[in-house]
């Protein structure tokens, strides 16, 4: 089972590989990048990425559920 030390020291493309095999979570927009969140394995990965750039800049692992806070202004609940 991948671990996020694991998931850390692998190529970028290897990383990329991991994620799309992970469960996308949501997105969120922050300074001009698209921010994706992705459960892969046991833990979370964000993937910055720069829609004007078409590129992606850069991967974030961690476990912490205190880095979820941002993506949770996003849900929107249907009390009905």
């Amino acid at each position: 089972m991948l671990s996020p030390d694991d998931f850390n020291t692998l190529t970028e493309t290897e990383k990329a590989e991991a994620v799309w095999q992970g469960s996308f979570l949501a997105d969120r927009e922050e300074n001009g990048l698209i921010i994706q969140l992705h459960a892969v394995s046991t833990f979370y990965v964000e993937v910055f990425y720069d829609p004007a750039a078409n590129k992606i800049l850069s991967f974030r692992s961690f476990t912490s559920k205190h880095l979820l806070t941002p993506y949770l202004a996003h849900i929107k609940f249907n009390l009905h």
